[in-house]
Parts: C-alpha cells; structure tokens; sequence
C-alpha cells in the first residue's frame, strides 16, 4: 500500500516551510489536523520524521533522505496531472550543453527523455565554454570544465580518455608514416582550449614524441571531426565525442592507445534544484550507467 496522500502532502509542506503553523495556513487547515497527518504518517513509516524545537520543526537523518522523493513525486503528479487534462504548458528546462558532446551524445538520446517526461520542453542552447556566471540564464549546464560558484554545484560525468583518430581513408594512405610513428609528417587538427598535448599523449603511450603538422585549428571537437571525416589529418579527441563517429566506422583510431583526461565534461545544476531538474539529471545518470556497462 502506499502512504496516504494527505500525509505526504502535510510532509513535504511542513519540511518546505520549517513550521506546522505555517503549514496549516498555506493548507487551510488547523494545525492540530497537520499534527495529526504526520503523526499518522510517522505511524505509517514506523519512523520519526520531525524533532520539535521552540523555532519549529527540525527534519530527522531519515525525512531528510525521504524527502526529495516526496517532493519529487508530488511534482511529477501535479505536472503530469496539470498536463493531462489542460491547465498548463509544458515546464521549460533551460539547457546549457557543449556543442560536441550535446551532438554526438546527448541530443542522440532525448528522445527517450521526452518520452518519460512529456510535461517537460527542452530548450537547449550549444556553447563551446564553460558560463562566467553558471545558471544564471539556464537550469543546466553539461560543458568541458567548469568556473567555481558557491550558487551551483558541479559533478564530473565520467572519466573520458583521449583518442588519436582520423578518417579511414586517410589511415590507409598513409599507413607507413602511422606505423613507423612519423607523425612530424602528418598533417593535424587541433582543437583549442585543450590542456593535454600530442607530446603527452605519445610519451603515455610509449611513443616517440614528435608532434604532427598542426595545419588546422578550430574551436570544437564537432567541427573538428568532420575535417577528420573529410580526410584533412590526425586529431585528438575524447572518447565520448567520438564515440558514435568510430562506432559508425566514418571515423577510425591513427593509433592504438588512449590518455585519460585531465579536465572533462561537468553537469553544472543550481544548489537548490527544483522537480524538472531532478528528473533530468536521473535521467541522465541513468545514461552514463548504460555507457559504462
């Protein structure tokens, strides 16, 4: 059985606002009817969700952990319900994404997202740097590295590897030079802003360090891929860019080997997330453990 609606709604407004009365006149009921809600939802649980001071209530270790699934779940039910039968628009998730990883891995699969949550729009918007002021003008930001702010929070994605890839043609017109590691003889795409260098990424891999002939410079891994498709030389890239480039064969690794990545891609969300947001970044927790399997 599940608990009883009434209760969780007394729950999650007592938590919000920090006190039975205030809960009571946001409900319109008596505070002895909110008391007796959590009473009977404590009941239920078989479990203390609040301690009362003389300021008001103080969430327990155990209603802390409960409440974002309330809350989460309410949300949802109102959305949804909101949704169904007309009363409101669908609710915007602003979102701030790296032009190749929003590309070549996450706009590949929303489909699914807006598939789970048809009551959320997404309005993406694609960048090639991290924001100066992080959330000011989206409710997510997924970029290559992060700048600090004590009003959001960053979380590393996954740890990505640097590749060295280049086109299939061109691996098999210049197999000798590739083989015999005479790179200085290739020419290159670089990608700006990158802090790991071919010199890097040949020592790591026990290779001569020789850097290859840089005759390209953009400022994307997107862009910088498709030269790649288009047969113009080597280039480093991450793991997760070109992914689905090499899965499809249009892109091929120059040489065995990969680097791990200093810096990476950061999921960048407000401190205090509301229900659209946690659906989100569930949800795309849930796409990183399908990756990693």
């Amino acid at each position: 059985m599940l608990p009883p609606l009434r209760a969780l709604v007394a729950f999650e407004t007592v938590a919000r606002l920090g006190s039975i009365g205030a809960a009571a006149r946001e409900l319109h009921v008596t505070q002895a009817a909110v008391s007796q809600q959590l009473k009977s939802l404590e009941h239920y649980l078989s479990c203390a969700l609040f301690k009362r001071n003389s300021r008001g209530v103080v969430l327990t270790a155990a209603a802390q952990q409960y409440l974002p699934v309330v809350t989460g779940s309410l949300q949802h039910l109102r959305l949804q319900t909101e949704m169904l039968f007309g009363k409101q628009q669908p609710d915007v998730l602003r979102i701030k994404v790296n032009h190749s990883i929003g590309h070549n891995w996450l706009i590949p699969k929303l489909a699914d997202f807006t598939a789970r949550f048809p009551f959320i729009r997404l309005d993406l918007t694609s960048v090639d740097w991290p924001s100066r002021e992080p959330c000011a003008d989206a409710d997510v930001e997924i970029t290559n590295g992060f700048i600090e702010s004590e009003n959001t929070h960053a979380e590393r994605l996954l740890q990505e590897l640097w590749l060295m890839v280049c086109s299939p043609g061109f691996k098999h017109q210049h197999a000798s030079a590739l083989l015999k590691g005479e790179l200085s003889a290739l020419p290159a795409i670089q990608v700006k802003g990158y802090e790991e260098s071919w010199m890097q990424w040949l020592t790591h891999n026990q290779r001569v360090p020789v850097a290859p002939n840089v005759q390209l410079t953009l400022s994307n891994s997107l862009h910088g891929l498709e030269a790649v498709k288009q047969g113009m030389g080597i280039m480093l890239v991450r793991s997760l860019v070109a992914a689905r480039d090499i899965q499809a064969g249009s892109v091929v690794q120059a040489l065995p080997g990969s680097m791990p990545a200093e810096s990476s891609h950061y999921l960048i969300t407000p401190n205090k997330r509301d229900a659209k947001v946690n659906f989100f970044c569930d949800w795309l927790h849930q796409q990183n453990i399908v990756d990693l399997s």
